[in-house]
């Protein structure tokens, strides 16, 4: 069976997808600690990191460029981190990116979605 070819921007709005997914989780959770004792939403949120970092693996190195303000080394890495190295993931930076940096890549991917749709 034939892969089938995926756009950039079908793969930036997976990584929009799982970011909204990961504020709604981290979003019924009211503390850091009631996070770190919640199994069930540090699965869920780490199995949304992953989806990102491999979304923005997926981003073409032109575009990846044209954009160095989106950390994509950086998803990617903490992506490649949970799922090598899960057994080392520190639950704390999972919740501190999610409540420090998440809604700001989640702006900059859709103003490049924008941007990039209208010079089509």
């Amino acid at each position: 069976m034939k892969k089938e070819e995926r756009s950039f921007r079908e793969y930036m709005e997976d990584m929009i997808e799982s970011i909204d997914k990961i504020l709604k989780y981290i979003g019924t959770i009211s503390s850091v600690n009631d996070f770190l004792n919640n199994d069930l939403v540090i699965d869920a949120v780490t199995r949304n990191y992953e989806i990102i970092g491999e979304a923005a693996n997926k981003i073409p190195l032109e575009i990846r460029a044209k954009y160095p303000e989106v950390p994509w080394k950086q998803m990617y890495g903490l992506r490649n981190f949970a799922v090598h190295d899960y057994h080392k993931i520190d639950h704390i930076i999972l919740w501190e990116i999610a409540q420090d940096h998440l809604l700001k890549n989640k702006t900059m991917l859709e103003s490049i979605l924008k941007t990039e749709s209208s010079q089509d």
